[in-house]
């Protein structure tokens, strides 16, 4: 079945090719930086707009990015949970995550707290994959996801949506957005709470407790600008999400453990047009990635701060727009465990070109990182696709990318090594799509290798050494009036390629098939959606034993939203309707079969 699932939307597709309705491509700025139609990127990017986020039925952010091109998830066991993204193959800690263009996330780790973000706060995202460090600096081997919080509009529009499900599940939201001549504003707050599932589904012996794990979360969104005229505007946004999360103790006490968190990001920006060719950006930032743990072993915390200063310029010159920017960005740890070292500094300067020459596209990018801790880094992409005909682009690029060591890996007692290397990576991919009539299909090859891969082990930093992320990426989608369908189809070969005694193996938790489809009807004031998503096999390294295997699974997903009111909205959404058993992450439990029911009202 894994194997049907892109051949089989990709011929839906393609016999509704005839749809006569267009849409407008929407803008994306994570690809260079600069806003550009999704149609002209060189790069692979997928935009998730509010809309889709709504349509999609999904209830976390994780939920949402499991069913996207290129990307795979793993979970420790139900909401809130640590959670972990995988693009093309590449570690969680090897993609730049950001809030309104902030760094956020841990710097211990190395990962991000997606699974705290609510989607009620966002309104768009969008994902670059590949490697980015020659736009975005150390860690974008992988790609990068981007968050945007909710934004005014002109008007009044207030909105508030309540949600009940399985598990004890509640969900309360609610939003104040409009404008007023020149200045737009969105105001929101969130608010979650289920029981949850047992956390971990490897409970003999009494080693694990099998109580529910539950979770809380209240988030606040604040999103405000003001334009002076037409040359100038500023602006600003806040993000934070509270949450407590619960967890299954490694004892045999009946000790509640759990975590009390604080993630979100904070900036300010300014954009001016000093002249008809020259636009400048200036932004500050700071993000916060702070956890208090809590178990039999006493409390311990664990914060980190990155606080971010840039500078980005557009001059227009001839056919294209030249990018120029410098950048500082530093990283501050502060723990009950005590680190060596516990901040770095990384002051940056970056160039870019980006033109579009009658049906050839060229895309230019240039960085050099000066890292507080391993010196300078010089990164770089060429990119460039041909539109061969109204409805055919081909294209391809190069690009390098780094990862410096996350403070776990250098500096965490008895686990750390002071002295491992930053990654680095180099990756050349190629790519077909086809735009027209509604129907969107797309082909991506790419190959990536890594030289000094780490990954994280259970005791200690594994140093894979070499490895070769080789794939195929295959998309399709098509929206007509009534009928929708689309879904997307991954080929991935993560192997190690050390030498060692681990070389030829997958990378842990890496499926080499992977991929969901779905269908969507529309009629009148009712729409449903029906999807399939599925994995194939994957494999985890256990300390002190032999590799687990974790079996393949497809789940089923329906979601119906009703229109029964102006402005009034009623939606309920199945998952994994045959109850299937499957782990994302070996001895962590998932959901079975859970429901979700919605009321919306929307100005």
């Amino acid at each position: 079945m894994l194997f049907r699932i892109a051949p089989l939307t990709i011929l839906v597709a393609s016999i509704c090719a005839q749809a006569e309705t267009v849409q407008l491509s929407p803008v994306v700025t994570t690809a260079a930086r600069l806003p550009q139609a999704v149609k002209e990127v060189v790069g692979d990017v997928t935009v998730i707009d509010q809309k889709a986020i709504e349509t999609s039925g999904a209830i976390s952010l994780p939920e949402l990015l499991t069913r996207q091109p290129g990307m795979q998830i793993s979970s420790n066991g139900g909401a809130g949970k640590a959670t972990s993204a995988y693009i093309r193959g590449s570690s969680s800690q090897q993609t730049i995550y950001l809030i309104d263009g902030i760094r956020f996330g841990s710097a211990t780790t190395g990962t991000a707290a997606l699974q705290h973000i609510p989607l009620s706060q966002i309104e768009r995202i969008e994902i670059l994959r590949g490697p980015a460090a020659s736009l975005y600096g150390s860690d974008a081997i992988g790609g990068v996801i981007q968050i945007f919080t909710r934004q005014g509009s002109k008007g009044f529009h207030p909105s508030v949506e309540i949600g009940l499900g399985t598990e004890n599940t509640q969900t309360l939201s609610a939003h104040l957005a409009g404008g007023v001549n020149d200045t737009r504003y969105s105001i929101g707050l969130a608010h979650t709470k289920t029981d949850g599932i047992s956390a971990r589904s490897n409970t003999r012996a009494g080693t694990f407790s099998t109580d529910n794990d539950g979770y809380e979360n209240t988030s606040l969104s604040i999103n405000a600008s003001h334009r002076i005229n037409e040359a100038h505007e500023f602006g600003a946004s806040l993000l934070q999400a509270k949450a407590e999360n619960h967890y299954d103790s490694s004892s045999s006490s009946n000790y509640d453990d759990h975590d009390n968190g604080t993630n979100g990001s904070a900036t300010f920006w300014m954009n001016n047009s000093f002249t008809k060719n020259w636009t400048s950006k200036l932004q500050a930032g700071v993000s916060i990635d702070d956890s208090t743990n809590y178990t039999t072993s006493g409390e311990s915390r664990f914060k980190t701060k990155q606080t971010q200063l840039s500078w980005l310029n557009e001059i227009k010159a001839g056919p294209g727009i030249i990018t120029v920017g410098a950048e500082t960005l530093e990283q501050a740890v502060s723990s009950s465990t005590k680190y060596d070292v516990d901040q770095r500094r990384i002051n940056s300067v970056l160039a870019g070109y980006l033109a579009h020459f009658d049906n050839v596209s060229l895309q230019v990018n240039l960085r050099n990182d000066d890292n507080s801790q391993f010196g300078k880094k010089t990164t770089g992409n060429l990119g460039a696709s041909w539109q061969v005909a109204d409805a055919w682009k081909i294209g391809g690029s190069f690009g390098t990318g780094y990862r410096a060591p996350t403070f776990n890996q250098l500096y965490y007692p008895n686990y750390g090594t002071p002295t491992l290397q930053p990654e680095t990576s180099k990756n050349t991919e190629a790519f077909v799509r086809f735009e027209a009539n509604n129907v969107k299909l797309s082909a991506t090859a790419y190959h990536n290798e890594i030289d000094g891969m780490l990954e994280t082990g259970k005791t200690t930093t594994i140093v894979v050494g070499n490895a070769k992320l080789k794939g195929i990426t295959l998309t399709a989608d098509w929206q007509g009036e009534m009928f929708q369908a689309g879904g997307s189809f991954d080929l991935l070969n993560a192997k190690d390629t050390s030498g060692g005694s681990t070389d030829g193996k997958q990378l842990t938790r890496r499926a080499k098939q992977f991929g969901s489809a779905y269908v969507g009807v529309t009629q009148g004031q009712w729409s449903t959606r029906g999807e399939v998503q599925a994995q194939a096999h994957r494999e985890e390294d256990i300390s002190g034993g032999p590799r687990a295997r974790l079996p393949g699974y497809a789940l089923v997903n329906l979601s119906v939203n009703w229109l029964f009111a102006k402005d009034w909205q009623a939606s309920a959404r199945v998952n994994n309707i045959f109850d299937a058993e499957y782990e994302l992450a070996k001895g962590y439990s998932t959901l079975g079969r859970n429901a979700m029911l919605n009321l919306s009202w929307q100005h």
